[in-house]
């Protein structure tokens, strides 16, 4: 049976960009100075390492004291499987494991799966780590992994087919389309799974390193409603309490596994979603915070002045304002206003002179205080994708709107853009005035976070729509978000294109080598001459952390690690 990809039914605005992965392999997961012992398979990687920038020794003894984190906005639930964004996968990975893990510097390792193998293209076979349990007391085994991997596909495990469009135990998680290629989960025994898949799957492993476990039997108890409200996990966390956009806040496991992850060093862990820039950055100074996500770096001299410290991973997410090039979607229904933009932008030659009309270098210079690079393409550094060879997007005003001219639009043409309220929203004001300079007119729609992922859900989108990608677990999910034509987010159809996408995802689990690099190379190639987007700034992330008593470092996923961090004020 062929599993399903994902019910265009939920948004999937991934917070999360591919890491920089030193193993032949790709997985996302959150790791901070891990340990753990080697695998049996050479193809499972080595241990993570790191470097922290912050650093200070942690106690030897049991977690002591209390950390509190600064997010930009709030979880949109507790169930790993509906949570799209980076301050939400904060939370998650303090609370639940994955199969494999990444490392701060990007080294594929062991997790709840001690070692892997593939005796061909369409098998992955997973030994698991013995003497695991839930949060509540129920073993981790085989049995939590095929549920797992049923739940985010929506397979009923009783039938092993899936749920029929709009069962109840539907989950519709974006993330679904990650397990594509599954065709069966055969449980071998107690501590062996083994994947059979319809189609070799680059991808595969790295999307099982954010595939977060849950119990079996504790979800038969409460199902997807109350598991969103009160979920267990087998991390080194347990929930306590989440109190809607005011705080979440998590203790630590006192019988949490020996895993390679590290462990917790404080008691108490409370996220506190405060979307307010200044806010966060007052609770930084005053000490209502440890650690706040989103330092706009125009503000990182107002943290340094108060004392504290400004932590910055250079590994790039990217920032890009996606177009409405097949006229698809809702909008294509009704498109009022829109119209003559939809139009305009199923044209090349239009989106060539969008981009055109962007000073990148500038935007890095004033709006980043220098704290990113020029985007050339789809792919930033870091990302496998990434060619620094391919030569830049020129800056022409002039030429960009001689193009607009020759195209029918001598005098441009307006449209709407959707933002989220949760990202920094003066770069794309500095961008409506780059546009506006060769007569396209820009009316930004922000959103709060639930809302514009909720307009998005059901396509009732803008045709151009700004978004802050961060570290993908794999150039799949981007790609077939973004990119593919069938994509859950795309408006952009280009055969050529899905064939190179279809091409190197089809390569098996294990290659992650020249020929896969080559091919995301062309393809960046290609969506510069027929771009997707209008390609804007990759931008590290950026962190204000108090000055003293804080072991903490950043992670090349993007998200707030929580483990092996001490606080000692």
């Amino acid at each position: 049976m062929t599993r399903p990809t994902v019910d265009p039914t939920r948004l999937a605005l991934l917070g999360v960009r591919q890491s920089r992965i030193l193993s032949p392999l790709v997985a996302v997961v959150l790791l901070l100075a891990a340990c753990g012992p080697a695998p049996s398979n050479s193809s499972s990687g080595g241990n993570p390492t790191s470097s922290n920038p912050t650093s200070a020794s942690p106690a030897s003894s049991g977690p002591s004291g209390t950390l509190t984190v600064g997010l930009s906005a709030d979880a949109e639930s507790m169930d790993p499987y509906r949570v799209y964004q980076n301050a939400g996968f904060s939370i998650m990975y303090a609370i639940f494991d994955t199969l494999v893990t990444i490392g701060p510097d990007g080294t594929l390792g062991p997790g709840l799966a001690d070692s892997w193998s593939s005796p061909d293209s369409t098998t992955l076979e997973l030994k698991l780590h013995p003497g695991v349990t839930f949060q509540d007391g129920e073993p981790f085994d085989a049995a939590a992994v095929r549920f797992s991997l049923d739940r985010i596909a929506d397979i009923d495990p009783t039938t092993n087919k899936p749920y029929p469009v709009g069962d109840s135990r539907r989950l519709n998680s974006a993330f679904a389309s990650n397990y594509g290629s599954l065709d069966s989960v055969e449980v071998v025994d107690g501590l062996t799974v083994r994947l059979h898949l319809n189609r070799a799957d680059s991808g595969l492993l790295g999307n099982l390193g954010t595939l977060q476990m849950v119990p079996p039997q504790y979800f038969a108890q409460v199902g997807n409603a109350g598991f969103a409200l009160k979920p267990v996990g087998t991390g080194p966390f347990k929930f306590v309490e989440w109190v809607k956009d005011d705080h979440v806040t998590l203790a630590a496991n006192p019988d949490y596994w020996k895993s390679p992850r590290g462990k917790a060093l404080v008691a108490k862990v409370v996220f506190r979603p405060i979307p307010d820039t200044a806010t966060r950055i007052s609770e930084l100074t005053t000490g209502g915070i440890q650690i706040m996500e989103d330092l706009p770096p125009d503000q990182a001299s107002q943290v340094k002045a108060a004392g504290d410290r400004v932590v910055y991973l250079s590994d790039a997410h990217s920032l890009a304002i996606w177009l409405t090039t097949d006229k698809g979607g809702n909008l294509a229904q009704n498109p009022g206003d829109q119209a003559t933009a939809i139009t305009a932008l199923a044209n090349p030659a239009v989106r060539r002179a969008l981009n055109m009309a962007i000073d990148r270098k500038t935007l890095v210079s004033t709006i980043l205080d220098g704290y990113g690079e020029p985007m050339n393409s789809l792919w930033v550094s870091g990302d496998k994708g990434y060619d620094a060879s391919l030569p830049p997007i020129a800056f022409d005003p002039a030429g960009a709107k001689a193009i607009l001219a020759q195209q029918g639009y001598p005098n441009g043409f307006s449209v709407n853009m959707d933002t989220c309220t949760c990202d920094n929203s003066a770069i794309y004001e500095a961008v409506v005035g780059m546009l506006a300079n060769i007569g396209v007119q820009v009316t930004l729609k922000p959103a709060e976070l639930a809302q514009f992922n909720d307009a998005w859900s059901k396509g009732d989108t803008n045709p151009l729509r700004a978004a802050r990608l961060g570290f993908p677990v794999d150039p799949n999910t981007e790609l077939y978000l973004w990119i593919y034509s069938g994509g859950f987010l795309s408006r952009y159809k280009d055969a050529q294109v899905d064939a190179l996408v279809n091409q190197q995802a089809g390569l098996p689990a294990d290659d992650y080598g020249p020929a896969r690099v080559a091919i995301l190379r062309q393809i960046a190639v290609l969506a510069q001459q027929d771009p997707p987007a209008i390609f804007l700034v990759g931008q590290g992330s950026l962190y204000g952390t108090v000055g003293t008593g804080l072991s903490w470092q950043p992670n090349v996923q993007g998200y707030i690690s929580v483990t092996n961090v001490s606080y000692a004020p």
